[in-house]
């Protein structure tokens, strides 16, 4: 396969991550108004996020190392499905139970689309071609987080929080026409090109036990899981802010939700800035030597909260500017982590794609959950959730380094002992 970042699978593979993201922020700006439509604390608010993320997580282990078997294209078509049927039913949703299984479906359609995209890139990049191209899709992705709040609160006060939804349908349903008509398979081991092999492989490995097998083989994977792991703690630390923020903009400054879906627009903006920096560094700049940077801007986070909570110095400019860091700091580890997680496979490219996002998504489903529970949501609640996210980091790349360094004593030693 041709490695073109023109490729229209991989265009194809941007606007399908676009419409799992709108999924996770075009409502943002509306959340203060669903709970004060059905009377419903900050927590139960929250757990639309919360049900979202599990099931966009866990469904990646169905998609993922199937799509390995039988293809990409077939799998990508179900999931945009499924995103646009609870899209639809979010719309017409009638009570806050209805909009819960609205976004379990909509997480179980957005996981795919997640998952899929992470192998398409894997099937048509390898090596730093791969982390460029994770990157230019990061920088594509993060307009993204950046339109959709702003979008989001202007649909608010023209119309309401369903208006959001119709959006996101129609969004998914010309996508889903996009990728049947015009897309190509790109699992080599199933395209036509490959008939003969993919005939082959399909009949005689296409069974639970081997992909069973094929997700045992990357867990097994010690770098693969402290990245998986660095991968989740990226995408938490930039969801804690956004779905915190509309709430704390709410009622501390009195902001509408127009307003608020503008000054959401900074933790995303520097989100792009970060990835776009990124993108001009050499290659010689390795995936861990800019994780640990976004570790360290994790730590000034942290400590940005506590000091606000502290000495009561909360103000726009102190939250604004900490959103700031926590954008750059989430483009330096999810980019960086995703690429180290994806460059240890190529057969297993779905499974290593499905168990990251099981990782970054069930996690943040769990975490979010029980901060919701346990209404964790105050400046020094956050800021102590982030030292803890920095401490898990530090002790990643401490093991991510012993790891290379034995792997590099072993490759030495072979020509030694030949």
């Amino acid at each position: 396969m041709k490695q073109t970042f023109g490729n229209l699978n991989f265009i194809l593979v941007i606007l399908g991550v676009v419409a799992s993201q709108l999924a996770v922020s075009l409502y943002l700006p509306s959340l203060p108004a669903i709970s004060s439509e059905w009377h419903l604390s900050v927590g139960d608010t929250q757990l639309t996020l919360s049900v979202f993320f599990l099931t966009f997580g866990l469904s990646q282990l169905f998609y993922g190392a199937l799509s390995d078997h039988i293809g990409r294209k077939p799998l990508l078509l179900i999931s945009i499905t499924i995103l646009t049927c609870g899209s639809i039913l979010a719309v017409y949703a009638h009570n806050f139970e209805q909009l819960l299984l609205a976004r379990l479906l909509q997480g179980l359609g957005g996981g795919g689309l997640s998952v899929l995209g992470r192998a398409i890139l894997r099937d048509l990049f390898q090596g730093q071609a791969l982390r460029k191209a994770i990157n230019m899709l990061a920088i594509a992705a993060s307009f993204t987080p950046v339109i959709a709040p702003t979008l989001g609160g202007y649909m608010q006060e023209a119309f309401n929080w369903r208006s959001n939804f119709m959006i996101l349908t129609f969004y998914s349903g010309v996508l889903l026409l996009i990728v049947f008509f015009k897309m190509a398979e790109t699992n080599k081991d199933v395209s036509p090109e490959h008939s003969q092999q993919a005939e082959y492989k399909t009949q005689s490995t296409l069974s639970l036990s081997n992909i069973l097998a094929d997700y045992g083989h990357v867990l097994k994977n010690r770098p693969f899981v402290c990245y998986a792991i660095a991968t989740l703690i990226g995408y938490l630390a930039m969801i804690l802010c956004l779905e915190n923020t509309p709430f704390l903009l709410t009622s501390q400054f009195g902001f509408s939700p127009k307003e608020v879906g503008y000054l959401m627009l900074v933790q995303p903006s520097f989100f792009l800035v970060g990835n776009l920096i990124q993108n001009r560094l050499p290659n010689s700049v390795g995936n861990n030597t800019l994780i640990q940077t976004g570790m360290m801007l994790l730590a000034i986070v942290g400590l940005s909260f506590l000091l606000q909570n502290a000495f009561n110095i909360t103000s726009l400019t102190a939250i604004l500017l900490t959103l700031a860091l926590n954008g750059l700091a989430v483009s330096f580890i999810f980019v960086n982590a995703m690429a180290g997680a994806l460059s240890l496979f190529s057969h297993q490219a779905g499974a290593a794609a499905a168990l990251s996002g099981v990782f970054q998504m069930v996690g943040t489903a769990i975490i979010t959950a029980t901060m919701a529970k346990l209404q964790w949501s105050s400046l020094a609640s956050l800021g102590w959730i982030y030292l803890s996210l920095f401490a898990v980091l530090y002790l990643l790349a401490k093991r991510l380094t012993q790891l290379q360094v034995q792997e590099n004593t072993a490759l030495t030693a072979i020509p030694e002992s030949q």
